[in-house]
């Protein structure tokens, strides 16, 4: 899974109960930002006096504004720091102003389980059933209430957990119910010389992921159900590369089982076929083994699919069906239809290229 995992919400939502008991079923440390932040609000240059003050001239609203920009900051360093873990935010940590928002957002786009812990899908039910544990007042509202209300908190989160009549125990289920294993795995397809390789290394450099070319593991896959290097020479003599290319299919869903089985946490650039299949039965089993991925993405040259040919034009020069190769490939529904991302290379450097995929 994708880490780290973050809780958020308003106070009284037993983040903490919650939090402390997914660290102990994942066996991963359990952070409270609320607890560390301080010593990264110093590196920016935090004055206690200057937040006393802010209480002193506008009340909780001047505080909780004074305060935001430290808290934006103590997100990312604490998510620098903390990677492999899980992580408790304080409730002011997810609430923010349009301008930090927009900066927290990005912190926190490339998570993919932020969790809002909220006591019911009923606002006002939720907002009664909060103690009275702080009475400051932001914008003319009780905090609790401000803290329930605003958009920040649904705007960050990819999931959201309701509380209502469950145990912490309960609650912590709910969470692991939402956990997608595969959401760290990001694969690449598309057709030849897209650059699936190239940004596979890339993205694995930067995400401290292993990188898997099925290219270079498919053959020792498609011996355990019956591939043999004679019998593909054979047909290639025979009946050229499309006869090769359709002796590869009987073999090629059965290779993305098995590496799917072998290999997670992980950056998987997939040959050009693996993501072409003009059986339909064979496309739905295809559908299948990647419905559970989150990071499918196809690479493309460009949005019109024939300026996109005539970029590759020339690379490669087998055909099937009467087709060169990358028109093939690039002109079939398949790739579109399996792909969760599209990203145009078109005029972009493999590294402009990997920070769009980290960044969609």
């Amino acid at each position: 899974m994708k880490l780290p995992i973050v809780l958020i919400g308003s106070s009284n939502t037993s983040k903490t109960s919650v939090g402390k008991l997914l660290a102990q079923q994942l066996n991963l440390p359990f952070i409270s930002l609320g607890e560390i932040s301080e010593k990264y609000y110093l590196e920016i240059g935090f004055n206690k006096v200057q937040q006393e003050q802010a209480w002193e001239e506008n009340g909780g609203d001047g505080y909780y504004r004074y305060m935001m920009p430290f808290d934006a900051y103590a997100i990312e360093r604490a998510l620098s720091e903390h990677r492999e873990s899980v992580i408790e935010f304080a409730a002011e940590h997810s609430v923010y102003d349009d301008a930090q928002l927009e900066k927290v957002e990005q912190i926190l786009q490339p998570l993919t389980h932020v969790i809002l812990l909220l006591y019911s899908p009923d606002i006002e039910e939720s907002l009664r059933v909060l103690k009275e544990s702080n009475r400051a007042v932001v914008n003319g509202m009780d905090i609790n209430e401000h803290f329930v209300k605003h958009h920040s908190n649904h705007d960050l989160a990819n999931y959201v957990v309701y509380t209502k009549d469950k145990t912490p125990i309960q609650t912590c289920e709910d969470v692991l119910s939402k956990i997608n294993p595969s959401d760290s795995d990001i694969i690449l397809i598309g057709a030849m010389n897209t650059g699936k390789s190239t940004i596979g290394k890339l993205l694995s450099q930067k995400l401290n992921l292993p990188q898997v070319s099925m290219d270079e593991i498919r053959w020792e896959y498609y011996k355990e159900i019956g591939w043999e290097s004679d019998t593909e020479k054979q047909i290639r003599g025979q009946q050229g590369f499309a006869g090769v290319y359709r002796y590869w299919k009987r073999f090629e869903l059965y290779g993305i089982e098995r590496l799917f089985s072998e290999h997670s946490n992980c950056v998987i650039d997939f040959g050009a076929g693996h993501s072409v299949y003009e059986n339909e039965a064979d496309f739905a089993r295809a559908s299948e083994l990647l419905s559970p991925y989150k990071n499918v993405v196809l690479l493309l040259p460009s949005p019109d699919l024939y300026e996109s040919v005539e970029i590759l034009k020339q690379r490669n020069m087998f055909t099937i069906n009467g087709m060169e190769i990358n028109r093939f490939f690039m002109t079939h529904p398949s790739n579109q239809k399996l792909a969760k991302q599209v990203i145009y290379t078109k005029g972009k450097t493999p590294e402009e290229i990997k920070q769009e995929i980290l960044c969609s």
